[in-house]
């Protein structure tokens, strides 16, 4: 029970502190909020609860804006990505988060991506906008889920991250995350100190593969076999 009060005590009062500044920051300069705010807001909250972050495959970054894609277990697979990512970038996220304080405050204020859960008209005019100007900046992180998978296994992928990816010809980088579910306690609401793990993987030139939907799904294989890569390796070593 103290460990519940205590990660949720520092969460909550992290946010509130780093929520404020990057509201503020929004206003003055948007395209430093990875750097000023995210990043540090997200390094202290795993400090703070004892969670590790490794990472491999720093030198697979590109210098040109990507979409960066990964598996989501848990809330800490954003904190993981937020603390390593060297780079600028912007979040595809739920329309619904807009609605949470702070969080949704700064993503409205500094042109997060919003998008619903129906795939509406306004949706597509959103993937018009990523793709518009992802050409130049900054790089766009999206779980191509959709939300969280509730037992670690990948469940089925939305094609509209795919779709930006295709339609503004810019590389495609796989993020396997892997610690996420340990996070989670299953007896309580608190937070299980431990290691996160994020693979990153060289980034799939999509001008490589052929235009439409053939090459939309080739690039939903990639990414999906390069993330089961790591997830059905880390089964079969937890049972040897």
């Amino acid at each position: 029970m103290l460990n519940v009060i205590y990660s949720w005590t520092v969460i909550l009062l992290l946010t509130t502190i780093f929520g404020t500044y990057g509201v503020v920051l929004s206003l003055i300069a948007p395209n430093s909020l990875s750097k000023h705010v995210f990043r540090p807001w997200a390094k202290l909250i795993l400090f703070f609860t004892r969670v590790k972050v490794e990472v491999s495959g720093y030198e697979n970054i590109p210098k040109v804006p990507c979409v960066f894609m990964y598996n989501h277990q848990s809330i800490f697979d954003v904190f993981s990505f937020m603390s390593v990512l060297p780079v600028e970038w912007k979040a595809v996220m739920k329309k619904e988060v807009s609605r949470m304080p702070f969080i949704g405050w700064i993503a409205i204020l500094s042109r997060h991506y919003l998008v619903s859960r129906d795939g509406s008209a306004r949706d597509a005019n959103e993937v018009r906008k990523i793709v518009r100007n992802i050409k130049n900046g900054p790089s766009v992180v999206l779980a191509p889920e959709g939300t969280r998978s509730p037992d670690g296994k990948l469940q089925d992928f939305q094609e509209g991250g795919f779709l930006i990816a295709m339609l503004a010809r810019v590389p495609v980088v796989t993020m396997v995350m892997q610690g996420g579910l340990e996070r989670r306690s299953n007896v309580s609401r608190g937070i299980v100190p431990g290691t996160m793990k994020v693979t990153i993987f060289p980034p799939i030139d999509v001008t490589e593969l052929p235009k439409g939907k053939e090459g939309r799904q080739e690039l939903i294989r990639i990414v999906k076999s390069q993330m089961e890569e790591v997830l059905t390796k880390k089964e079969s070593d937890s049972t040897t």
